[in-house]
């Protein structure tokens, strides 16, 4: 039986029906949405089906388009294939799984923190074709996962390190020999203008150029082992910490910096007699933090650095001439010119007291039944004590005016009975012997230099105030 051609009429019936059973299908699986999209494809399907004329001259293997869910999801699984490939090469997002359907992308699993879910949704909406992601990844709390990836890192860690051994045993004896060439430059005398005006600002600098000499060979050894970045992570801590630890403790970084300044400065030495604010005594040491004095009376006075560096400071021993002055009120009826002359020799012939600026006497005022002369004196704190000076001044003053018959006036009132003395009175008064005048002492007190040396001996603070005390 031969076997004939299909009639034109059997070909054209075929296709249509076909297509519509398709159609829907699509419209009862996909929703509204996708059966106006189907319909819309199936209209344009339709529409480009050969029509009745040109049917019978079409070739026998013409392709007739794919129905549009095959296509959606071959698109479905080839995101999914290229999604789980990407996840699949990353070892933190090797617990994910992909599902795709209709372009909505749905992620399962679990990852080791929230950084990483959230990167894994990012990277699945780049995917081409997708309409949503939905990212139901989980964080895991198992405590294994949570520390593989920690020992794994150490076990790296270690392995490179012992890769590196070598390397490292360059960078110990690169730091050690700048450590030794830190310290030889440290040993020099340094410049002479430091030895000459300050030991401790010479010490500094040694300090200064030893520690930059080790912190450029600690730099080489990083570079030399690739962690030259580490640099940069110590440099930035160190300077948040320091300005945290400068804010917490502001009164003691206060406190050392006004001891460097001072230390540099220098505006007192050991033994000197300063007074600063209410505070008198002399100098026992300055050290980093504050500055002790021994009062007069033999009592320690510690003060803050800052506190002497802001506060108006008064040195007696800096300059060792030092003046002294003290009042005497004389008769109203007394030569002053007379009175001056006895002052002034009597202070000339004092030991203790200098020629050179020359001694005074002034008449500061008249009062109603006295007049008021001013004595001015210098003296050398290195030959003898100003406040013994003083006394003494005052003493032999008042004992040679007396003697020269210059009244000085009290407040007590006096009444006199005048009459003219009997010879034996007389007589007796010139027998009698002239008393002798002697000298007091007006050496040096060193009471409180002494108990200075042995507080020195006993105590063990640093001292930042290099070399002998002043004028020894």
């Amino acid at each position: 039986m031969a076997i004939t051609d299909p009639s034109p009429h059997t070909w054209r019936m075929r296709p249509r029906p076909l297509l519509l059973g398709i159609t829907i299908v699509w419209i009862l699986l996909m929703g509204p949405t996708a059966a106006a999209q189907s319909t819309a494809v199936g209209v344009g399907v339709a529409e480009s089906l050969p029509n009745r004329d040109s049917l019978g001259k079409m070739p026998v293997d013409t392709v007739v388009p794919e129905p549009v869910g095959m296509v959606r999801a071959e698109q479905d699984e080839a995101i999914r294939g290229a999604l789980q490939g990407v996840f699949d090469r990353v070892p933190v997002l090797a617990g994910v799984r992909v599902t795709v359907d209709a372009g909505v992308v749905r992620l399962t699993g679990s990852v080791l923190d929230g950084e990483t879910r959230t990167q894994a949704g990012a990277l699945a909406k780049t995917m081409g074709d997708v309409v949503f992601v939905d990212n139901r990844i989980t964080e895991s709390t198992s405590l294994q996962e949570q520390l593989t990836p920690t020992w794994a890192r150490l076990r790296g860690m270690g392995y490179g390190a012992i890769a590196k051994l070598p390397l490292l045993l360059v960078a110990l004896v690169i730091i050690g020999v700048a450590g030794w060439l830190g310290s030889m430059l440290a040993r020099c005398s340094g410049p002479s203008f430091l030895r000459a005006r300050n030991p401790f600002l010479q010490g500094l600098v040694r300090r200064f150029i030893q520690g930059l000499v080790v912190v450029l060979g600690i730099i080489v050894a990083l570079d030399l082992l690739d962690a030259a970045a580490l640099v940069g992570a110590i440099v930035g801590t160190a300077g948040l910490a320091g300005l945290a630890l400068g804010f917490a403790f502001k009164d003691i970084v206060e406190n050392y910096l006004a001891g460097t300044i001072l230390a540099i400065r220098q505006p007192f030495a050991k033994n000197d007699q300063i007074r600063v604010d209410q505070f008198e005594g002399k100098v026992v040491r300055l050290t980093a933090r504050e500055t002790i004095l021994m009062s007069l009376d033999g009592n320690h006075i510690r003060l803050p650095n800052a506190l002497i560096f802001r506060s108006p400071l008064i040195n007696f021993s800096r300059n060792p001439l030092r003046r002294f002055d003290f009042d005497l009120g004389l008769g109203a009826s007394d030569d002053l010119a007379q009175a001056q002359a006895v002052v002034i020799a009597t202070l000339l012939a004092m030991p203790g007291v200098r020629n050179e600026p020359a001694p005074q006497a002034l008449v500061m005022g008249v009062g109603d039944s006295s007049v008021t002369i001013r004595v001015l004196a210098w003296m050398d704190r290195r030959e003898a004590e100003f406040e013994r000076v003083r006394s003494e001044a005052i003493r032999m003053v008042k004992r040679r005016l007396e003697d020269a018959g210059v009244t000085l006036p009290s407040p007590e009132y006096l009444v006199r009975m005048v009459s003219d003395p009997t010879p034996d009175t007389a007589a007796a008064e010139s027998a009698m012997p002239e008393k002798e005048v002697t000298q007091a002492d007006v050496s040096v007190d060193d009471a409180v230099d002494r108990q200075i040396e042995v507080d020195r001996r006993v105590s063990d603070e640093a001292d930042l105030l290099e070399g002998p005390p002043r004028g020894t």
